[in-house]
């Protein structure tokens, strides 16, 4: 995946994943992230969930390398009349020079040899004490058919032993390999293989 494909895919009339936020960011973030906290949304696309954030009283700030995802989200904060900030970056290739009470991502894939950075890069935006929301696809939703979108490759997936892996265990809140049901837009509809992860970043010293 690249930049210009998702900035076709955005590009396009309407939004690619709806206007709604994921279902697991919507049920979880009111329980983890403090209430008017700062909170970064890292691949956050066209800001479905950025947005439904600032609506929540958050300090939202989004990342995303397609500029017209950006530019989308931009727009739909406009109109529910929200205040969202937006970096233009790759979230494997940048250096976080800030911290954040939270942050979240939804099906940000990236090919494997790219993981361990972008793992580093997500605890490193947190602030002591803050929390990471996670959704991907886990490989069985290629590997099974599941036939509600994702990447086209398994290298693209995650899996809950790599996850064990990259983020202290003594953090972990929740981390779970389940299926659940997408109504996210034209491209994420039906039953879909998912890995969640909700993790806490120690408090400093």
């Amino acid at each position: 995946m690249n930049p210009e494909f998702w900035n076709d895919r955005y590009q396009a009339t309407g939004y690619a994943y709806g206007q709604a936020p994921n279902d697991f960011i919507a049920k979880q973030a009111g329980a983890y992230l403090p209430e008017g906290g700062s909170v970064l949304d890292l691949g956050g696309g066209e800001g479905r969930n950025a947005v439904f954030l600032a609506e929540a009283g958050y300090d939202v700030t989004l990342l995303d390398y397609a500029r017209a995802g950006l530019e989308k989200a931009k727009q739909l904060a406009a109109e529910r009349d929200v205040p969202i900030r937006t970096i233009q970056a790759d979230a494997t290739a940048w250096s976080p020079s800030d911290t954040w009470d939270g942050l979240i991502t939804t099906f940000l894939h990236v090919p494997s040899a790219h993981r361990a950075r972008l793992y580093r890069i997500m605890r490193e935006a947190v602030r002591p004490t803050g929390t990471l929301l996670a959704e991907w696809f886990r490989p069985e939703q290629i590997c099974d058919d599941y036939g509600t979108g994702g990447p086209p490759s398994d290298d693209l997936m995650v899996t809950k032993g790599e996850l064990l892996d990259h983020f202290p265990k003594s953090g972990i809140r929740h981390l779970a390999a389940c299926d659940t049901t997408l109504d996210e837009g034209s491209y994420h509809q039906g039953r879909a293989a998912v890995v969640r992860l909700i993790w806490t970043k120690p408090p400093a010293g």
